[in-house]
């Protein structure tokens, strides 16, 4: 009998959805990859190793809610067969899973806020993969490494391969950052949601894990 669970999880999803808004993200913690539900239409992407999109539209008046689901993978069209359907099932239930960790989370007072904004220095915004040109000339004019006298180098062809060849790309972007910048007190992170294009700040080494802390307190996460 093929797995219909996704359905519920998927409805879950929608009803967190803000109308107000002309798309809306949720984030999957373990593959690193946001998810979308824009114009009636909840795409589930899976991690950037398998690139394959799940697009589920709300059959009309449907009791309990069905859905047309459309498997997008490098090949084009792909069949929602009952390994497909088990799959999106694990990841739907996985990213409701994580998304209701923080459902009970309390917003963070206004002097909680005024600190976590204060210890989160602008880095910059650009995508992962044009780090080692533009990633890190946004970095190098940050205003905080300015006014703090801050070095930040750009890699070397062998570096950047080094960092390619990571088992995690993200991780490997910000430790070839941190081995510069935390011996100068400071940490370069990044706060979800994480996505292609990403907001990085600089964080005294100091307070990491107070952000770190106060991130998680409101539902968002630091890499």
């Amino acid at each position: 009998m093929p797995d219909t669970s996704y359905a519920e999880h998927a409805a879950f999803l929608i009803a967190l959805a803000d109308p107000g808004q002309a798309c809306t993200t949720f984030y999957d913690e373990d593959d690193q990859t946001v998810h979308e539900w824009e114009d009636g239409v909840l795409s589930i992407s899976t991690d950037f190793t398998d690139y394959t999109t799940y697009k589920l539209t709300p059959v009309a008046a449907s009791v309990p809610l069905r859905f047309d689901v459309v498997v997008e993978n490098e090949d084009g069209v792909a069949d929602f067969d009952d390994e497909a359907q088990a799959d999106l099932a694990e990841r739907l239930a996985r990213l409701v899973g994580q998304i209701r960790q923080f459902q009970d989370k309390r917003a963070l007072s206004d002097e909680e806020q005024v600190t976590l904004q204060a210890m989160l220095l602008p880095a910059g915004e650009w995508e992962w993969k044009e780090w080692p040109g533009i990633g890190t000339q946004a970095v190098q004019d940050a205003s905080a490494v300015h006014e703090l006298g801050l070095s930040v180098a750009a890699p070397g062809s062998q570096q950047q391969r080094d960092v390619v060849g990571g088992d995690d790309f993200s991780s490997s972007v910000l430790a070839w950052f941190r081995q510069q910048l935390q011996p100068q007190g400071w940490t370069l992170v990044a706060v979800t949601p994480f996505d292609e294009l990403q907001s990085f700040f600089l964080v005294s080494n100091d307070n990491v894990e107070t952000v770190r802390a106060l991130l998680y307190q409101q539902g968002q996460r630091m890499l």
